[in-house]
């Protein structure tokens, strides 16, 4: 446990844990209110999955220019950069639900465009941020912490969402989405990281050349990378919540907070389990199996009409998701060189926006032509096909063993 209140006792690496537990905690907030107001006024599915289209374009844009930033210049003032830009979001959407009786969309795609630009300069920026913050023998355990942060934001934020949204308005939830982003911005002012080696700037174009060369050569990287990219992409049935509780389990908006709420739940779980159990031998395999573990989880969640059931299932799903999340942050960390973690944290964040965003436009777009269930059900069966694609074309991270300092 000595590694952990190392951790601990490492103010800097406390301010990170807190600006990013309460970034993504109005991320939660935000998306959890204008996901359900775009539906309630559609009626439609299929705006769900554009309003994730519209949030995923604009951070896969900036993503390689934020990567560039990170590795050229201070990382932090790149990240409080875009964290202006969520500020700016955020208060674009309190204006438009002051106004009585919000019967259009623009505004929430407006602000959600603008989410988008900013995620694309905070992920890179903020993941290699950690790298200079925490020495290389304690990543692993600190992408648990960060993960735990993380989880705890994604299971207080849609359910606190949910019912303010409910009992009060939407205009008060995106209030306290402002004061959870502005203090993720003091958290962030407030850490201070050790200076970098200045060296020749490259110009970008060879920069991010550089980068991509480096992830085609590093199998274990672009393997981890590309099984969540593909494998969530094909999962993401957490962006029809809102559909399932309406039509499935006729909850409303207070029954759609406890359902986004259970992946984290689970996730925080797992992340606490973590801290004592660390993961070290055969972490290539537990990380596959835990992926497809998701898959299964995710037909289940498809086939279940029960909504205890159905929260008890997302919770599963959260749970065996969060190794692939630790595992695959570890890898990241402890398989990079600083110089690019930036760049490679980038990528990783297009992976990731891909995964999630442009998994709930195909989300969307299924369940619009296929129906609900059978779009969940296909989306976890895709997950397992490609877990099984990725185990035999890359023996490499198959069998990936994580050393000591690593774990």
């Amino acid at each position: 446990m000595s590694a952990n209140l190392h951790l601990l006792s490492n103010r800097s690496f406390l301010y990170f844990i807190g600006f990013r537990t309460s970034m993504v905690l109005g991320f939660q907030i935000v998306g959890t209110i204008a996901h359900w107001q775009v539906y309630a006024i559609t009626r439609d599915s299929i705006y769900i999955g554009y309003l994730a289209l519209s949030e995923v374009l604009p951070a896969i844009a900036m993503s390689l220019l934020g990567g560039y930033w990170a590795d050229t210049f201070n990382r932090r003032i790149i990240a409080l950069i875009g964290t202006a830009f969520t500020i700016l979001s955020t208060l674009l959407l309190l204006l438009a639900a002051s106004a009585d009786n919000l019967t259009n969309i623009w505004p929430l795609f407006v602000a959600v465009v603008i989410i988008g630009i900013g995620r694309g300069i905070i992920a890179p920026a903020s993941s290699a941020l950690l790298g200079e913050i925490v020495p290389h023998h304690y990543f692993g355990r600190a992408a648990v912490f960060n993960s735990i942060g993380w989880h705890i934001a994604l299971i207080t934020g849609p359910a606190f969402a949910g019912i303010m949204y409910e009992k009060y308005s939407a205009a008060l939830c995106y209030r306290y989405a402002m004061a959870l982003t502005l203090a993720s911005g003091t958290f962030l002012f407030l850490l201070k990281a050790p200076k970098r080696e200045k060296k020749p700037r490259e110009k970008i174009t060879v920069a991010i050349a550089k980068g991509f060369q480096f992830l085609l050569k590093n199998k274990i990287v672009l393997g981890a990378m590309s099984l969540d990219m593909f494998a969530v992409l094909f999962g993401g049935a957490i962006a029809l919540l809102p559909a399932f509780s309406d039509q499935i389990y006729m909850r409303g908006a207070s029954g759609l907070g406890y359902l986004r709420a259970a992946p984290a739940l689970g996730a925080a779980i797992m992340g606490l389990l973590l801290v004592v159990f660390p993961i070290r031998r055969h972490a290539g395999r537990i990380l596959l199996c835990a992926v497809g573990a998701f898959g299964f989880a995710i037909i289940a969640f498809g086939l279940n009409t029960h909504y205890y059931l159905a929260i008890a299932i997302l919770a599963f799903s959260g749970l065996v998701d969060n190794i692939s999340v630790v595992l695959r942050s570890t890898i990241l960390q402890t398989h990079t060189p600083d110089a690019m973690r930036g760049r490679v944290a980038a990528v990783n964040s297009i992976f990731i926006a891909s995964s999630n965003e442009i998994g709930a436009f195909e989300s969307g777009f299924t369940a619009k032509y296929m129906g609900l269930v059978p779009a969940v059900v296909f989306g976890g069966s895709m997950t397992i096909v490609v877990v099984v694609i990725i185990a035999i074309a890359l023996p490499e991270l198959r069998r990936l063993q994580f050393t000591d300092s690593q774990k």
